[in-house]
C-alpha cells in the first residue's frame, strides 16, 4: 500500500496550519524579480577565463577590431583573444612598441588597432605593422584616449587638444585655453554633438555642424568622465557626485534620475539598455532596463545588482558587437553572454516545480515545499496565495484563460480571479500526490495520483468518477483536437486513446518505440510522443520515428511543444534542443532522414534536469508565443520569435605556417616552401567571441586531401607532401545551426628537389626509352641473324639434295627406264625395272617438294601468291590434273612466319589434291579481304574419306594433322568439306589482325616470334 495518502493529508493539516507563516517567508526567501518579459541580470550567461587558460591579469583596456578579434592588455603586455586561445602580440622584425604602459585601446576606421601611450605617439596596428602617428603626424599632447563619431572616424582627446584622423595626420578642432585646463573625455551622442569634460569649465558640448563649444554644467576643479549610451541617456562620473545621468533636451540637460553614489572606473549601457558599472570599491554592478526606466520615471536612484564573482577589481568594461559584455579584472576575464533562455531565480530551497502561464503572462508556481506563487506580468515580485504546497501539477488551458492546480486536497482554479478549490477530493478516493491535471474541450477536469490503487478520475462538476473503470497509474495526460484524451502509463511502448470513455491502446503493433511515454504534444491536428528511446509522430494509424545523427539526442524527452512557426522543442536531460519546420517536414516526407538541430544547454540559460517521473511536461507553450522550460529547481523561457540567433560567423582567418624551423605568415596569401619542408602545420582561427566553445572545423588541401574534420582543433597538420601548387582551405562551423564560412584559399607551392624536377624525371624517361630501343634493336638484330643463319641453313640442304641425291635418284631413274626398253631383257626383268623406276619417280617428286617447301618457308613478304602459283604449275606439269589459279582483292604485305605457315599448308593441300584426289582440275583461289587472308584449294576428283575427315588423316600419314597443327599455331580456321559435285574443297581463313603486317602487329609478333626462338 502506498503511504502517499497518509503522509499528505498530515502534511495537509501542518501547512493549512501555517500558510501565513510560509507566506511570509517564501515572499522572503524570493529575491526580487523583473517582469518576466523583461531583461535582467538572468538573461546573461557568465564564462570566466582565468590565468589556467591563458588570460593575463591586470586588465586595464579592452578593444575589439573590425576583424572580430578581441584585444586587451594586462601583466602579460598586449594580447589578442579569439574566444579560445589568449596570443601575446609580437611585432615584427625592426618594430616594437613604446612600452607595456598601453594607456587606451580602440578600433581603427577600416581596420586595425589603436594604441595610446602615456609618453609617446599614438601607434596604429594594422596588418601586423607598428606605425606611429605623433607630432610629425599633428598629434598634440599625452596620454590621450580614444573615441569614435557615428560615420567611424576616430578621435583623441588628451588633455590639451580634442582632434580626429583622417588621411594619415591629426586633425585638431579645440585647444584647451590655458596650461592649467585640461580634457578629461569626450563622445558622441546619435545626433552627432561632441560632449566633453574640461577640468575648470565642466560638461561642453559642441552641437552637429557648429564650430563653438557650448558650457553646460559646472562642478568646479573635480575631473569629470563622460559617456553616452545608446538610449541618449548622458552618463557624468565624478568623484564627488558619483554617476549622475542626464538627457539632453536640446538647450539643457535634463538629470533624470537621482545620482548613483560612488566613484565609478567605467560605465557601459548596453545597446539592450541595461546598465553596468565598475566601481573604486571592487565591485561590479548592473542595472537593467526595466529599473533603469522606473528609476528615470520616479527621479530615483536605479536600482543596482551586484554581478557575483567580480570582486577582484573589475575595471575596463565592453559589450562587443555580438552583445557579449566584457569585464576585465585583476585576475580574470568575464564574458556575459546574452543567454538564448531568460532564467528566473527561485526562492532557496524550492524543489521541484510545476509552472503554467496564463494569457496575460502571468506564472503561477507550484511545488513541493512551497505554496503556490504569481509573479503577475510586468511586476517585480512574487504574491503567495493560500493553495498549499505539494501542487506538483498546474495546466493551464489554451482555450481560456484558466489555469489550473492539483494538490492532494483537490483541483484549484488559479486564474482568473482568486484562487478557489472547485473539485476537492473525497477521502475514499485516496488520491495522494497528483501527476497530472487537464481539462478537455467539454470543461471536464482530469486529474493522474501516484496511488496504482486510484489512477485517473474525472470531475462532471458535483462528483468524481474513474475515467477508466480500473486502478492505474498514469503519468501524462494530453488532448488532441478531436478532444480524444491521450493517456500514458508506466508501461512501455504503450499508449492510451480515451474518446466518450471508449478506450483504445496503441503499442508496438502500430510501431510505437520510444519506451516510457513521458511526454505527448497534441495540438493543431498533430500528435507527437518523447519518451526513454525516443520521439514519434502518430498519423493516425502508426508512429514514426524522428532520426538524429546522434542516436542519444533524442533519448529520454520529458517535454514537447511545438511553436507557431512550426518547429518542434523537445527537453532531455541535457537541455533543449530545437528542430527546424523545414526538418520536420523532410523527416516526415522521408522516413529515414536524419532531422539537424539546435541544442541549447546549461550556458544557454537552460534550467538544468527536469524530473522525469514528476511535474511532467517539463516544456510549457505559453498563449504568448514563450516556451518554458523547468527542472527540478529551475526555470527558464525563450521567445522562438526573438531568440539570440547564433549571429553569423566572422571570416575566418589562416595564420601561419609552421615548418621545421620555420615560420611563415599567411597573410600574404601565398607561401612558398622549399624541398625539404614536405611536412608542415598550418594555424587557423576565427574570432567567435559568442560560444566559440561550439565551433567546429573541418580542413583541406586541395590537390593533395579531402576534406579532413577537425573538431575544435584550430591546426592542420599535412605529411608527406609531394612537390606541386595546392590551396589550404578551412571551414567553420556553428554549434547552432548555422551556415558555414569557409576562408580565404592559402597557396602553398612546394618546390621539388633536383631529383623531383620535371626535367630531370623528362631525362630519365627519354633514357629509359632510348635503353628500351637499343634493347628491341639488339633483340631483332638478334633474331634476323639467327632467322639468316636458318635460311642460309635451309638453302644449303636444298641445294646439296638437288646437287648430289637426287641428281643420282634420277640418273638411277634413268638408267632403270633405259633397261626397262630394252627388249635383249626378260620381260619379268623389265617389269621389275619398270616398277623401280617408276618408286624412283616418287622419291624424286618427294625430294623436289621437300626442297621446294626449304626455299618457299623464307619466301619474300608479299609473293605468297606467286610462291603458290608456282607450286601449283610445278605439280601440273608433273601430275595429270589441270591448275587453275585466281586472286580477288589487293596483295597485302604479310607477317612473315604466319606467310610460311600459310604457305605451307596451302602446298600440302596442293600435293593432296594432284597425287591422291585423281582429279581432271586442281583450283587455287586467293582472297585478300579486309577483315582476313581467305585461301581455297578445290579439286572434282574422288573426295576424301568420311573416316579421314572424323578422324583428322589415315593412320601413319601426317598430311592433314600437320595442316591442322599450322592452323592453330596462326590462330587460323581450317575446314575441310566433300563438294556436293563431287571433290574435295579445303578452306583456310587467317584474320587480318594475325596475318597482315600492320605497325603494332608486325611488332607483336616479331617479340612473340623472339620469345618462341628463344624458348626454343
Amino acid at each position: 500500500m502506498s503511504i502517499w495518502p497518509f503522509a499528505t493529508w498530515r502534511l495537509r493539516c501542518f501547512w493549512c496550519a501555517r500558510t501565513c507563516v510560509s507566506l511570509t517567508l517564501f515572499l522572503s526567501a524570493a529575491p526580487g524579480f523583473a517582469s518576466t518579459p523583461s531583461e535582467t541580470l538572468g538573461h546573461y550567461q557568465q564564462t570566466v577565463f582565468d590565468q589556467s587558460q591563458g588570460a593575463p591579469g591586470g586588465i586595464g583596456y579592452l578593444a575589439q577590431t573590425s576583424d572580430g578579434f578581441l584585444w586587451l592588455n594586462g601583466d602579460k603586455g598586449l594580447m589578442r583573444f579569439d574566444g579560445v586561445h589568449f596570443l601575446p602580440f609580437k611585432p615584427l622584425p625592426g618594430e616594437r612598441l613604446a612600452g607595456d604602459e598601453i594607456g587606451a585601446l580602440f578600433p581603427a576606421q577600416g581596420g586595425g588597432l589603436w594604441m595610446a601611450y602615456e609618453n609617446g605617439a599614438p601607434i596604429l596596428l594594422k596588418n601586423g605593422h607598428l606605425v606611429y602617428f605623433g607630432k610629425g603626424q599633428g598629434y598634440v599632447g599625452n596620454l590621450g584616449t580614444f573615441f569614435a563619431d557615428h560615420q567611424g572616424t576616430v578621435w583623441a582627446i588628451t588633455h590639451t587638444a580634442i582632434m580626429y584622423f583622417k588621411q594619415g595626420a591629426w586633425h585638431v578642432v579645440h585647444r584647451a585655453p590655458s596650461a592649467a585646463d585640461s580634457f578629461y573625455g569626450g563622445a558622441f551622442d546619435a545626433r552627432d554633438n561632441l560632449w566633453v569634460t574640461e577640468k575648470h569649465h565642466g560638461l561642453l558640448v559642441k552641437r552637429a555642424g557648429s564650430t563653438d563649444f557650448t558650457e553646460l554644467l559646472d562642478w568646479g576643479d573635480d575631473g569629470a568622465l563622460v559617456t553616452v549610451g545608446p538610449s541618449g541617456r548622458i552618463y557624468l562620473q565624478t568623484q564627488e557626485h558619483g554617476c549622475q545621468i542626464y538627457r539632453d533636451q536640446g538647450t539643457t540637460l535634463v538629470e533624470v534620475t537621482a545620482p548613483i553614489p560612488g566613484w565609478m572606473i567605467s560605465v557601459l549601457e548596453t545597446g539592450s539598455g541595461g546598465l553596468w558599472l565598475t566601481t573604486l570599491k571592487g565591485s561590479a554592478y548592473y542595472s537593467s532596463p526595466a529599473a533603469l526606466a522606473l528609476a528615470e520615471k520616479g527621479h530615483a536612484t536605479p536600482k543596482l545588482v551586484s554581478v557575483p564573482g567580480t570582486g577582484e577589481f573589475p575595471w575596463p568594461l565592453l559589450e562587443d558587437r555580438d552583445g557579449n559584455v566584457w569585464l576585465g579584472r585583476s585576475v580574470a576575464l568575464d564574458r556575459f553572454s546574452p543567454a538564448a533562455f531568460n532564467t528566473l531565480a527561485l526562492p532557496l530551497n524550492a524543489h521541484e516545480i510545476s509552472p503554467s502561464v496564463d494569457r496575460s503572462g502571468g506564472i503561477w508556481l507550484g511545488s513541493e515545499n512551497f505554496p503556490v506563487a504569481h509573479l503577475a506580468a510586468g511586476e517585480s515580485s512574487w504574491e503567495g496565495t493560500q493553495v498549499s504546497s505539494f501542487t506538483l501539477a498546474t495546466y493551464t488551458d489554451p482555450f481560456d484563460d484558466t489555469v489550473w492546480g492539483a494538490n492532494p486536497m483537490g483541483v484549484w482554479q488559479l486564474s482568473p480571479g482568486m484562487p478557489r478549490l472547485v473539485a476537492p477530493f473525497a477521502k475514499a478516493m485516496k488520491a495522494g500526490a497528483v501527476f497530472s491535471v487537464l481539462r478537455d474541450h467539454r470543461g471536464t477536469l482530469f486529474i493522474s495520483t501516484y496511488d496504482w490503487h486510484t489512477g485517473i478520475f474525472e470531475w462532471d462538476g458535483k462528483s468524481w468518477s474513474n475515467a477508466l473503470g480500473r486502478p492505474e497509474i498514469i503519468k501524462m495526460m494530453a488532448v488532441d483536437s478531436r478532444n480524444h484524451l491521450w493517456l500514458s502509463s508506466r508501461k512501455s511502448n504503450h499508449l492510451t486513446e480515451l474518446s466518450n470513455g471508449v478506450e483504445q491502446s496503441w503499442d508496438e503493433r502500430q510501431n510505437l518505440h520510444v519506451g516510457m511515454v513521458r511526454s505527448i504534444f497534441a495540438a493543431d491536428n498533430q500528435l507527437w510522443v518523447g519518451g526513454d528511446d525516443g520521439v514519434q509522430f502518430f498519423d493516425g494509424k502508426r508512429f514514426t520515428s524522428l532520426l538524429a545523427l546522434d542516436p542519444g539526442a533524442f533519448q529520454t524527452v520529458t517535454g514537447l511543444v511545438m511553436d507557431r512557426f512550426g518547429s518542434l522543442w523537445l527537453q532531455n536531460l541535457d537541455g533543449v534542443l530545437r528542430i527546424p519546420a523545414a526538418e520536420i517536414r523532410k523527416a516526415l516526407a522521408q522516413p529515414n532522414y536524419h532531422v539537424s538541430y539546435q541544442s541549447f544547454g546549461s550556458s544557454d540559460g537552460t534550467p538544468g534536469a527536469p524530473d522525469v517521473n514528476r511535474t511532467l511536461p517539463s516544456l510549457r507553450l505559453g498563449s504568448d508565443g514563450r516556451i518554458w522550460a523547468h527542472s527540478t529547481a529551475g526555470l527558464a523561457w525563450i521567445d522562438p520569435a526573438q531568440w539570440l540567433k547564433s549571429v553569423a560567423l566572422p571570416p575566418l582567418v589562416v595564420e601561419s605556417v609552421f615548418s621545421s624551423k620555420d615560420t611563415f605568415s599567411a597573410s600574404a596569401g601565398a607561401i612558398t616552401l622549399a624541398h625539404r619542408q614536405d611536412s608542415f602545420r598550418i594555424s587557423y582561427t576565427i574570432p567567435a567571441l559568442t560560444h566559440s566553445e561550439r565551433v567546429r572545423f573541418s580542413y583541406r588541401l586541395a590537390g593533395f586531401s579531402d576534406w579532413t574534420y577537425a573538431g575544435t582543433r584550430r591546426e592542420a597538420v599535412f605529411t608527406n607532401v609531394p612537390p606541386g601548387h595546392f590551396r589550404f582551405e578551412v571551414r567553420a562551423f556553428s554549434g547552432y545551426g548555422v551556415a558555414s564560412v569557409t576562408s580565404a584559399p592559402l597557396t602553398l607551392i612546394r618546390l621539388p628537389a633536383w631529383y623531383q624536377t620535371w626535367w630531370l624525371r623528362t631525362l630519365v624517361l627519354l633514357l629509359l626509352l632510348l635503353l628500351l630501343w637499343l634493347a628491341f634493336a639488339l633483340r631483332m638484330r638478334g633474331l634476323h641473324r639467327r632467322r639468316q643463319i636458318r635460311v642460309d641453313e635451309r638453302e644449303r640442304i636444298a641445294r646439296d639434295l638437288h646437287d648430289t641425291l637426287l641428281q643420282d635418284v634420277q640418273g638411277i631413274q634413268l638408267r632403270l627406264q633405259t633397261w626397262a626398253a630394252d627388249k635383249s631383257i626378260e620381260p619379268r626383268r623389265r617389269d621389275e625395272m619398270s616398277a623401280v623406276a617408276i618408286n624412283a619417280r616418287d622419291m624424286l617428286i618427294d625430294g623436289r617438294d621437300r626442297i621446294i617447301a626449304l626455299r618457299a618457308a623464307d619466301a619474300k613478304q608479299g609473293d605468297l601468291g606467286t610462291e603458290l602459283r608456282a607450286i601449283g604449275e610445278d605439280y601440273a606439269s608433273l601430275y595429270a590434273p589441270q591448275f587453275v589459279h585466281m586472286v580477288q582483292g589487293d596483295p597485302r604485305l604479310l607477317v612473315p612466319d604466319v606467310a610460311a605457315e600459310v604457305l605451307d599448308i596451302v602446298r600440302e593441300a596442293l600435293r593432296n589434291a594432284f597425287v591422291h584426289s585423281t582429279a581432271c582440275r586442281v583450283g587455287l583461289t586467293i582472297e585478300w579481304q579486309r577483315v582476313a587472308l581467305v585461301l581455297r584449294v578445290c579439286d572434282d576428283g574422288c573426295g576424301i574419306d568420311e573416316t579421314v575427315m572424323r578422324e583428322g588423316g589415315r593412320p601413319g600419314h601426317w598430311g592433314l594433322r600437320g595442316m591442322r597443327e599450322r592452323a592453330a599455331k596462326i590462330g587460323a580456321k581450317l575446314v575441310l568439306t566433300a563438294r556436293p559435285d563431287g571433290g574435295t574443297e579445303m578452306l583456310l581463313a587467317v584474320p587480318a589482325g594475325l596475318v597482315y603486317a600492320g605497325a603494332h602487329s608486325r611488332l607483336w609478333h616479331r617479340i612473340r616470334n623472339g620469345w618462341q626462338h628463344r624458348a626454343e
